[in-house]
């Protein structure tokens, strides 16, 4: 999904770079040569229309055809296992995709990423792993055909949790080989691109430049106002998609986009408590001994900390943990100051949120999507497993049992 785990220092530097252009992007088109307005318009036209989507439903067809919403968009899984037989997941995985298709929607799929294909003993650095790889791209193409109707290759490479091991000179290779082998079976039949999360927008977008013709779309992925705490005016997504459109000279679908429903920030004595139950008295406490702070954090954040920063300096661990992504995490809210001007962190806020934005994104003729994360509330955050922290547990548009929030609502109106 969205969110990374990079430093404060480059999250805030993207967030002040898109803030910044805010005024001037908004205000003016940027005039370059070879894209126009026919081409998205084209591209809108094979997917039957601007694409109305959402992330990780349930089977409630009619609930979800009732909020206007047409496609569906979900993570293949690697189709062999390690032993390189079939997978069960692949096959319940197409099942299930056929079932959404026959009751008339369609399907968004996002092929694996590397440690997807890391966890089957498929190396994507290596020759060999490579050509497997190409392989299995090959293969969702013949194999799904029908059933999808738009590919994404890998998922927010510049997102750490995402993107490792891999450089981003190796991700845009590992994006690029999969795009080369998908682009002449796909062409005129289903669209075909790659999306943009987290550190991508500043690294990822000038490294696939040599890629960009195989693609349909780029896909953007945006959370102002959910995870940083300095972009503070809604009006940065249209300069953010606006900037991938210039530099990518590709049509734009906002790949994920939403709005956290809670999550107000705990005061300094509140969060205090939460770092004595963990045996510390305060974050200058933790300092003086990271690695045991880490060895008490919830299972899935430690797991992280081990695959990715275990080379890190103290320094840089407790700018993770405590200036950054992470101390959301461990405080289970949101930092003080997170959120747009006008839009709480709360049911009625996101639904704002949705009423003003999908209609202003309609009307861009180079955005031809928009994909909203996500469809329920979760019963715990899938990052740190923690069933009371806010971070990913309140994106839904239906509660955890089922019922509509607010931002169902203005879903639907914004989509009729």
């Amino acid at each position: 999904m969205k969110n990374t785990a990079v430093s404060a220092f480059f999250t805030r530097i993207l967030a002040a770079l898109i803030a910044a252009l805010v005024p001037v992007i908004t205000l003016f088109s940027f005039p370059f040569t070879g894209f126009t307005d026919s081409e998205p318009a084209k591209v809108r036209e094979q997917a039957g229309g601007f694409i109305k989507g959402i992330c990780h439903t349930d089977e409630e067809y009619d609930m979800i055809a009732g909020a206007n919403i047409e496609w569906i968009r979900e993570d293949i899984p690697v189709p062999y296992d390690r032993n390189g037989e079939p997978s069960i997941f692949y096959n319940w995985w197409k099942q299930e995709a056929a079932k959404y298709v026959e009751n008339d929607f369609k399907i968004f799929a996002v092929t694996p990423n590397p440690k997807d294909f890391l966890e089957v003993g498929i190396d994507p650095r290596g020759e060999e792993g490579a050509e497997i790889i190409k392989e299995i791209a090959e293969f969702y193409v013949n194999d799904l055909r029908g059933i999808v109707s738009a590919y994404q290759v890998a998922n927010e490479m510049g997102v750490d949790r995402f993107t490792a091991p891999l450089t981003m000179e190796e991700a845009a290779r590992f994006i690029g080989m999969q795009l080369e082998v998908m682009a002449p079976l796909t062409k005129g039949r289903e669209l075909l691109g790659y999306n943009l999360g987290g550190l991508g927008f500043v690294q990822l977008i000038f490294k696939m430049t040599g890629y960009n013709k195989l693609c349909d779309y780029v896909g953007c992925d945006l959370y102002v106002g959910s995870f940083e705490n300095l972009a503070k005016n809604i009006d940065t997504y249209f300069a953010a998609v606006n900037l991938v459109r210039a530099v990518t000279q590709r049509p734009i679908i906002m790949t994920e986009f939403g709005y956290i429903g809670y999550g107000e920030p705990k005061t300094r004595e509140e969060k205090n408590e939460i770092l004595r139950s963990y045996g510390f008295e305060s974050e200058e406490d933790v300092a003086k001994d990271i690695d045991t702070f880490i060895s008490r954090l919830p299972e899935s954040i430690k797991e992280e900390f081990d695959r990715m920063y275990t080379g890190k300096t103290d320094e840089e661990k407790l700018k993770l943990l405590f200036d950054g992504e992470y101390t959301n995490h461990i405080y289970k809210s949101l930092k003080d100051g997170t959120g747009l001007y006008g839009y709480e962190h709360t049911p009625e806020g996101q639904a704002k949120f949705y009423s003003y934005l999908i209609p202003r994104l309609r009307k861009l003729p180079w955005c031809i999507g928009a994909i909203i994360y996500m469809w329920d509330d979760s019963d715990s955050c899938y990052v740190c497993g923690q069933e009371d922290c806010p971070v990913e547990t309140g994106w839904g548009i239906v509660d955890g049992n089922g019922e509509p929030k607010p931002a169902y609502y203005a879903v639907k109106k914004a989509f009729e």
